[in-house]
C-alpha cells in the first residue's frame, strides 16, 4: 500500500499538499481525525518537511504526527461548557485591553452577534462601566458591581463580577460574568414593598419569592452544575483556576438567593421545627467549613471549641440550627480583618446547649443593637457601602431562633469585636452509624430527565452520561409518554414546566403503573420550588425524593445512590450488580 493511502480519504488534499510544500523546501502542517476500529477518534497534528544532504538536495521527506487527541476533546468540551453558560462570559487580555473570548450569551446580551473579539469594552459599554470592566489593579480578587444601562432596547440593570488571572509580569487576563438582573432589581423592589404590609400582603409576597426562586435557580443550577461537571472532568490548573473563580461568584448568588427565600419561610411559619436526630459534630463541620476557608482566605485564625462534657448527638431542628449560626459565622468573617473567630460549644446551666461566635472584627455599637436585627438594616450606612450585602442575615437568625424555642443576643467585646451567643433547649439521643459506601462501578442506568429549560437537560445528561443512558422530555406530557413507552430505573422531574406540571406528570405515571401492573419506577423531583408545600405536594403525587436547584454533581449522585439503595432490582449507585 502506498504511504499516501494510508491516511483517511478527507485528509489526502493536506498530504498531497504537504508534499508540495515540502519539495519546495517549505514545511507544512495540518491536523488530521482518524477513526480506530474501535470507533474512537485519534487527533493527530503533522508535519511535513524536507530533508537535505550535505550538498542542500532534497533526499526525502520527514512526516512527524503528534498525538493530540486528550487536548484536542479537552478544548471542545471546555468550549460546549463556556457555550452552554447561562451567564455572559469574556476574557481579555489585560495588557492589550481587547477581548480574547467571548460566549454566546455575552454577545446576545451586548447585542454584538458578529461577535467581541479584538474589541475593547469602550466599544461594548457604556463609559462609567467600560472604565471599571477595563481597570486592571495588581492583586485584585473577584470585584463586583451593578450598573444602569440605557441600551437602544430600553433601560436595564447588570450585574457583572471580574476576575484576574497573573502570570510572572502581572495582571495577564480579565475575566468578566455578567447578567442582567433588570426583572430581578423590580422584583427585589416589589418584594420591599411587600415586607412592609399586612398579612395579606405577607401572602401575595410568599408566592411571589417562590416565582423569583423558579427563575433564579434554574439559570443558577446551569452555572453550578456545569462548572461542577467541567471541574470534575479537568485537571488541567488553568481551568481549574477558572473554575473556581465561577464557583465563588455562583456561591454568593445562590448565598443571597437562599436569604431572601428565608425571610418568606420564616415569615409564614406555623407549628413546630422538624426534629430529627444528628450528630452534633457533623452539624458543627458542616456550618463552619465555608467560613473557615473564607477565615483563612483573609489570614485570620479560625478556632472550634466544643465542650467534652457534651453528648455526640441531639434531637432537635440541624436545618434551622444551620439558619442561625450560617450568618453569624459569614457577618463575624466579613467583619474581621485581623485576628481570629472562634465557636464555643458549650452545656447550658438551665439545660439545653450554647453556641458562641466570638469575633476581633469591628464591634458594633450596644445602642445600634436593635437595628442590626432588623430586616435589610445593618448599623449605619457606611458599612452597607464598605462590606456589602442585603442586611437579611441576623434578621433571618433571630425569626429562625424563635421557631427553635431558643434565645439570640450579642455584645460587644471590650478589647474590640462582638460575640454573638445562641441557647437552645436541645435533648441527647443515642448516635447512629450508617454503612460505608463503595465507589465501584455500576450497571448503566436507563434515565428519564424532564425539565424545560434547554441548559438543565444538557447539564444533567452530561453529568450521567458515563453511568446512563438518558432520554429527555421538555415538559410532563411527553414525560408520561416516554414512561408509558419506555422502562426506566429512574426519572428526574422539573415541577414548573409548560403544558404539564411535574407534579401531575408523577401522579399521570403512579396512575398509569397501577392501571398496567407495572413495577415503581423511582422519581426524584429536580426543581427549583423548594418550599415545604411543594416537596409536600409532590410527595402525595408519588415522587420519592426532592432535589432542590440548584445542585452539584456529587449531589445528584448522592440522591440517586440513596434511592437506587432501597430499590431491590436495581444495585445501588456505587456498588458491584454482584457484590
Amino acid at each position: 500500500m502506498a504511504w499516501r493511502d494510508a491516511w483517511p480519504v478527507d485528509c489526502r488534499f493536506s498530504i498531497d499538499r504537504g508534499v508540495q510544500e515540502a519539495q519546495a523546501g517549505r514545511a507544512f502542517s495540518f491536523r488530521t481525525r482518524f477513526t480506530t476500529e474501535q470507533s474512537s477518534a485519534v487527533y493527530l497534528d503533522t508535519t511535513v518537511s524536507a530533508v537535505r544532504d550535505d550538498a542542500g538536495r532534497i533526499v526525502r521527506l520527514l512526516v512527524k504526527a503528534e498525538d493530540v487527541t486528550q487536548e484536542t476533546e479537552t478544548a471542545a468540551f471546555l468550549n460546549t461548557v463556556i457555550e452552554v453558560l447561562p451567564l455572559a462570559l469574556t476574557v481579555k487580555d489585560a495588557r492589550t485591553g481587547r477581548y480574547i473570548l467571548a460566549n454566546r450569551a455575552a454577545e446576545k446580551l451586548f447585542g454584538r452577534f458578529e461577535g467581541l473579539t479584538g474589541l475593547r469594552a469602550s466599544d461594548v459599554l457604556p463609559a462609567a462601566f467600560a472604565e471599571w470592566a477595563a481597570d486592571a489593579v495588581p492583586g485584585m480578587g473577584s470585584q463586583s458591581t451593578v450598573y444602569e444601562d440605557h441600551a437602544e432596547a430600553g433601560f436595564r440593570y447588570l450585574a457583572a463580577t471580574k476576575l484576574a488571572t497573573y502570570d510572572d509580569e502581572g495582571v495577564r487576563h480579565l475575566i468578566g460574568l455578567t447578567e442582567d438582573i433588570t426583572q430581578k432589581q423590580r422584583d427585589a423592589d416589589a418584594l420591599y414593598q411587600a415586607l412592609e404590609q399586612a398579612e395579606q400582603a405577607n401572602r401575595a409576597r410568599s408566592a411571589f419569592v417562590t416565582n423569583i426562586s423558579h427563575e433564579i435557580r434554574t439559570p443558577l443550577n446551569g452555572v453550578i452544575a456545569g462548572v461542577d461537571l467541567l471541574a470534575a472532568r479537568s485537571t488541567a490548573p488553568d481551568i481549574q483556576e477558572v473554575t473556581e473563580m465561577i464557583r465563588a461568584s455562583a456561591a454568593v448568588l445562590q448565598d443571597q438567593l437562599q436569604q431572601l427565600l428565608a425571610v418568606a419561610r420564616l415569615d409564614g411559619i406555623e407549628g413546630p421545627p422538624e426534629v430529627e436526630t444528628f450528630v452534633l459534630g457533623d452539624l458543627i463541620e458542616r456550618v463552619v467549613r465555608p467560613a473557615r476557608e473564607a477565615a483563612r482566605a483573609k489570614g485570620l485564625a479560625f478556632v472550634v471549641e466544643i465542650a467534652p462534657a457534651l453528648p455526640a448527638a441531639f434531637v432537635g431542628d440541624p436545618a434551622g440550627i444551620e439558619r442561625v449560626l450560617t450568618p453569624l459565622l459569614n457577618n463575624a468573617v466579613k467583619f474581621t480583618h485581623r485576628g481570629e473567630i472562634r465557636l464555643t460549644v458549650d452545656p447550658c446551666q438551665n439545660g439545653g446547649v450554647r453556641f458562641a461566635c466570638v469575633d476581633t472584627g469591628v464591634g458594633f455599637d450596644p445602642a445600634l443593637k436593635a437595628a442590626m436585627f432588623a430586616a435589610f438594616r445593618q448599623q449605619d450606612d457606611a458599612l452597607t457601602r464598605e462590606y456589602g450585602g442585603m442586611g437579611l442575615g441576623l434578621a433571618l437568625a433571630r425569626k429562625a431562633v424563635r421557631a427553635l424555642g431558643g434565645i439570640l443576643d450579642a455584645a460587644p467585646r471590650e478589647d474590640g469585636g462582638s460575640v454573638f451567643w445562641l441557647d437552645l433547649p436541645l435533648s441527647t439521643a443515642p448516635v447512629q452509624t450508617t454503612d460505608e459506601v463503595t465507589t465501584d462501578p455500576v450497571d448503566r442506568l436507563r434515565v428519564l430527565v424532564a425539565d424545560d429549560h434547554p441548559t438543565n437537560r444538557r447539564i444533567v445528561e452530561m453529568m450521567l452520561e458515563s453511568v446512563a443512558d438518558v432520554t429527555t422530555a421538555e415538559d410532563g406530557v411527553e414525560a408520561v409518554e416516554a414512561a408509558g413507552r419506555e422502562t426506566f430505573d429512574v426519572i428526574l422531574m422539573d415541577i414548573q414546566m409548560p403544558r404539564m406540571d411535574g407534579i401531575t406528570a408523577v401522579a399521570r405515571i403512579r396512575d398509569a403503573e397501577r392501571a398496567a401492573g407495572r413495577g415503581h419506577v423511582p422519581v426524584i423531583m429536580l426543581t427549583a420550588n423548594t418550599q415545604p408545600e411543594h416537596v409536600e405536594a409532590a410527595r402525595l403525587a408519588g415522587a420519592d425524593r426532592h432535589l432542590g436547584k440548584p445542585f452539584t454533581l456529587a449531589l445528584l449522585f448522592n440522591e440517586i445512590q440513596a434511592l437506587l439503595a432501597d430499590a431491590p432490582a436495581r444495585t445501588p449507585l456505587g456498588r458491584h450488580a454482584n457484590a
